[in-house]
């Protein structure tokens, strides 16, 4: 699914994971464990992958109350981004629909719903 979806979204230039991120972060200053926690992603991971957006200045980080505390938010460029992308992603999905048919899609999610809720009692804590 990764391969059918990048091409539509590099052409927003962003990737799947990057427009992941991007969705997911708010006007709101988020903390890195509020994220990792609504991504299901370690901590880590996820630092590692916020990092190119900082560089294009898609997200901010900012200082919490607690100097330790990171806290991240969309910037307006990066919401310009996440606009194009979501558009992009918008065809891909049709685009998959079409290949796939509807049903075949909804199995999946199905599929892949039940499987989640049976492997993360399996996961170790930190995921």
């Amino acid at each position: 699914m990764t391969a059918f979806y990048e091409p539509y979204l590099q052409r927003a230039g962003v990737s799947l994971s990057q427009y992941s991120l991007l969705s997911n972060l708010s006007d709101s200053a988020q903390s890195l464990s509020e994220l990792a926690s609504v991504l299901e992603m370690d901590r880590t991971t996820l630092t590692r992958n916020l990092e190119p957006l900082l560089k294009q200045g898609w997200i901010a980080r900012e200082s919490g109350n607690d100097a330790r505390k990171r806290l991240f938010r969309i910037t307006p460029a990066g919401r310009k981004v996440r606009r194009a992308a979501h558009q992009s992603w918008k065809s891909a999905q049709s685009a998959l629909e079409k290949a796939l048919g509807r049903d075949l899609i909804a199995g999946l999610h199905r599929s892949l719903d039940q499987a989640l809720s049976k492997l993360k009692p399996a996961l170790p804590e930190e995921n």
